[in-house]
């Protein structure tokens, strides 16, 4: 049973007080990224290639990977505000690197959306788990640990009008015919150039950044959380080597504490499978005669299901169990994975919704569950080590999946027709099912050979 927390003196209250509501603010405006509606094609209409793209996006995913738990030990170790103020400098860094590179195929133009994918990377690994730790810890200092689905419900609620909006907006402002039309129906010498139409995403992303960074500066450390963290190269080596030592510390109370491990394990299965088919549903919504002009209102719509899944996931934390929600979810999944495979002319949308609601229900219920069992010095931590484990799914399902077409296409290598690859893709889709199922029982064989905590929580 947790100690009753300290006294705290007003002004350290709406410290607290602040940092939720920034907490949520971080989220919205963190998440608020203009060019994901035209992510590929902004990348090639810079001078890329793709094949740098994907090298890119590796890149990228390998930042995360190698950096995610470090920086969540750094975190519980030197302050979760530190950690949360470097994600926010690196995210306007990496925004003010494509908003001023100049556009064409040259090496110098590989090296800087290089460098912005690394520090993207590192970016995304700090503020994961930081942010959240701080956040409950706020509550918890506060004495209201039981509020946090709340917030979690707000911040999804918050973070998914958000993301439509920006889906929306992002596309438009990309559209340089139509930002034309509608500019010179106000004033007809108002003309934008290609080049400027193609920087307005990144632009309003930057913008988006210094919110972000202004917002970070704003959040207070718990009092007492945290010891200053002294000047010198010296007390630097000594955070890293402590970090290391975090990390080890973590790991074994992850695997000492197996609800805490089969949440995490949970998560990483429910959440691969799912986001391999949220990757490739542009593809799956072509096959379903769904016109492309109509894919980023599908997307923006499919943002919006996050309050859904947020609301749903806050009532199934408080009144059913653990086990009753991962069979819930894995159930959800399995049907929406099923109903995929027919790949239904337009109805085939319902069955896609599923799984988006599924990662938004997944984040809700790992994130209720951890906060709720960690111990606060390891808790931001503890969070990496799901983000961890969600990011090595995710490319385990890739790996996988690129694979199963390579098997499925045989020797048959020059299979190019629309025809021919929506088949292939149907089949691919067909073994969806099969693969889930494949990691449920191995983690259900796992988590019934030890203590059946897991089962109440």
């Amino acid at each position: 049973m947790s100690a009753a927390p300290s006294p705290l003196s007003e002004q350290h209250r709406l410290a607290l007080e602040g940092n939720l509501r920034r907490f949520v603010v971080f989220r919205l405006f963190y998440s608020a990224r203009f060019y994901y509606p035209v992510f590929t094609i902004l990348f090639l209409d810079y001078g890329l290639t793709l094949a740098q793209f994907a090298l890119l996006n590796m890149a990228w995913a390998l930042a995360i990977v190698v950096a995610e738990v470090p920086s969540g030990a750094l975190a519980d170790i030197v302050g979760r505000r530190r950690l949360v103020i470097f994600a926010a400098l690196m995210m306007v860094l990496e925004m003010s690197l494509l908003a001023f590179v100049p556009m064409g195929a040259s090496s110098l133009l590989f090296g800087v959306f290089l460098l912005n994918r690394l520090i993207s990377g590192l970016s995304e690994a700090a503020a994961s788990g930081a942010d959240e730790a701080l956040a409950y810890d706020s509550l918890k200092a506060l004495g209201r640990e039981e509020e946090w689905s709340r917030w979690l419900e707000k911040t999804s609620r918050v973070v998914s009008i958000g993301f439509f909006c920006t889906m929306i907006s992002g596309a438009f402002v990309y559209d340089q015919a139509l930002l034309t039309r509608v500019l010179t129906s106000v004033d007809a010498d108002w003309q934008i150039a290609r080049e400027t139409a193609i920087r307005l995403p990144i632009i309003l992303t930057l913008f988006s950044s210094l919110v972000v960074l202004v917002t970070a500066l704003g959040m207070r450390e718990i009092p007492g959380a945290h010891p200053p963290l002294a000047a010198g190269s010296g007390s630097r080596l000594a955070a890293l080597a402590e970090a290391s030592r975090q990390v080890l510390k973590a790991a074994r109370w992850t695997c000492a504490h197996r609800f805490v491990l089969f949440v995490i394990l949970a998560a990483l299965a429910l959440d691969s499978v799912a986001r391999q088919f949220v990757v490739l549903a542009s593809e799956y919504y072509r096959l379903i005669d769904i016109p492309v002009s109509w894919f980023g209102f599908i997307g923006a719509g499919m943002s919006l299901l996050g309050i859904v899944a947020a609301r749903v996931s806050r009532h199934l934390v408080h009144a059913c169990s653990p086990a009753f929600n991962f069979w819930l979810l894995s159930a959800l999944l399995l049907l929406s994975l099923g109903g995929l495979a027919l790949a239904l002319p337009v109805a085939g949308l319902v069955f896609a919704a599923g799984a988006f609601v599924i990662l938004g229900m997944v984040q809700f219920l790992a994130s209720f569950y951890l906060n709720r069992a960690v111990d606060s010095s390891l808790r931001a931590t503890v969070l990496s080590f799901r983000g961890l484990a969600l990011n090595l799914g995710l490319g385990c399902a890739s790996l996988l999946y690129t694979a199963l077409v390579a098997g499925l296409r045989g020797d048959d290598q020059a299979t190019s027709s629309t025809a021919q690859q929506g088949m292939l893709f149907v089949d691919a889709l067909a073994w969806f099912p099969a693969y889930y199922l494949l990691l449920m029982i191995m983690i259900v064989l796992s988590a019934c050979r030890g203590e059946r905590t897991w089962m109440r929580g």
